[in-house]
């Protein structure tokens, strides 16, 4: 289970065929190293020959779906997959399986970084898949790459449970997943997916009821995603380290492929970790629903126009002491600011957090009485002009010197919580309600 601990806080930054060795474009370098230009004829690269510690370049160009499989680099020497001489564009029909997968890989890098003065040098279109990190695959960063036009999902990383036991929980972990720097938009699903969504009660086979394996460490960070048919960003089984902090996720949720699957962030069953410094904008259902371990700390948030609620909280699987709720600002979401459905956790936390709801709907609302609340320092207001921001309208979320928000907060020390949703460094004593510090 991830605790406090376990978790480092990151602060926000705002800001083919098989190879041989007589290959021609197999170059040896030093240390065993070797460079692998791919060809843009091959569809499938095995690098059970290529060393660790090797960079694998990539033309630029249009080409086709690309499968990587057998790349093992190490800790200290991962594999380097990066576009050369420009932007490299997969491109196939969105009924293909994918349009880049890896299989079976393991401590790699596909970094879209190439050329410097390109933002995002790897750019994947179609695919029911984008991208696919699957098959055991492990331990892999992505960054710098632009998804879209998917059929289902932009970004996937798990390898689902079969038959085959060494798909199963306790047999396979899925470790160090680092997304961040992509911009997905336009899935038919959801934009990144991380891990499987029934940790509890996992899948039922034709060999009996299988469980899906953990996900440990994984840290989501600086992504812009816009117009995905799901969730914008959702993680599941990843029972240890989860980040997910300053993203962007705008107009997630525009055609759910069933009901309730139209929310902004969710932080899916197993899950647990802390959730902050997120910008999150018009999600037809909720701006971030919360299904995790119960050890989740969600804050620093700007959650805008959700159609369901600000944050939703369930407890499913939740064996652990809290959800907390802290220093969130939430503005017009139609149903009500936080909904507490979770009676199982020995407490719910919610302090510090700016509310500003219309007359018709309510700031904080429990399930029941046998929902375990501590709530205080919170700020509610019908117009978002009492809290004086800079600019609101322009997405300038600072304070200006004569807002009721500055020094009204609770010590949010207490729970981790040392700076704001831009980075500024937060008092221990004069704390601000809401994800701005002044």
């Amino acid at each position: 289970m991830c605790t406090k601990d376990s978790n480092k806080i990151e602060q926000p930054l705002n800001s083919a065929s098989g190879l041989s060795t007589d290959t021609l474009n197999l170059k040896t370098e030093a240390v065993s190293k070797v460079t692998y230009i791919v060809k843009p004829s091959e569809w499938m690269v095995d690098g059970a020959k290529i060393p660790a510690g090797s960079t694998i370049f990539i033309p630029a160009g249009k080409r086709g779906a690309l499968l990587l499989k057998n790349f093992k680099g190490t800790v200290a020497a991962p594999i380097i997959i990066v576009n050369s001489g420009g932007k490299v564009t997969f491109s196939t029909a969105v009924t293909a399986s994918y349009a880049f997968k890896t299989q079976n890989c393991q401590y790699f890098k596909i970094l879209g970084n190439g050329v410097p003065s390109i933002k995002y040098g790897f750019e994947v279109s179609g695919g029911n898949i984008g991208m696919t990190m699957d098959d055991l695959s492990s331990d892999f960063e992505i960054s710098n790459v632009e998804v879209h036009n998917s059929g289902f999902a932009g970004i996937m990383a798990k390898t689902d449970p079969s038959c085959d036991v060494a798909t199963w929980r306790g047999h396979f972990t899925m470790r160090n997943v680092v997304l961040h720097d992509n911009y997905v938009h336009k899935t038919g699903g959801e934009g990144f997916y991380v891990g499987n969504s029934f940790y509890a009660d996992g899948v039922s086979l034709s060999c009996g009821k299988v469980l899906p394996h953990d996900v440990i460490n994984v840290k989501i960070y600086r992504n812009l995603i816009d117009s995905t048919g799901s969730e914008g960003i959702q993680v599941g089984s990843a029972i240890s380290g989860c980040l997910i902090f300053s993203n962007t996720v705008k107009n997630p949720g525009i055609s759910p492929f069933s009901a309730y699957q139209d929310n902004g962030i969710q932080i899916g069953e197993g899950t647990g970790g802390r959730c902050y410094n997120n910008l999150i904008k018009n999600a037809p259902g909720n701006g971030i629903i919360v299904l995790g371990l119960g050890d989740n700390v969600v804050y620093n948030n700007y959650i805008l126009n959700s159609k369901g609620y600000g944050i939703f909280a369930d407890s499913r699987y939740t064996p652990g002491p809290y959800f907390q709720f802290i220093n969130n600002t939430i503005v017009a979401s139609v149903l009500g600011g936080i909904k507490l459905n979770s009676e199982t956790i020995p407490m719910n936390t919610v302090i510090n957090n700016v509310i500003i709801q219309s007359a018709s709907g309510l700031s904080v609302i429990r399930k029941s009485t046998s929902v375990k609340l501590t709530s205080s320092n919170n700020y509610l207001s019908k117009d978002v002009n009492t809290c004086k921001f800079v600019n609101y309208a322009t997405g300038n979320f600072h304070l200006l010197s004569s807002s009721p928000l500055i020094n009204k907060g609770a010590n949010g020390l207490a729970y981790g919580i040392t700076f704001d949703y831009y980075g500024t460094k937060r008092s221990a004593t004069n704390v601000d309600i809401g994800a701005t510090e002044y």
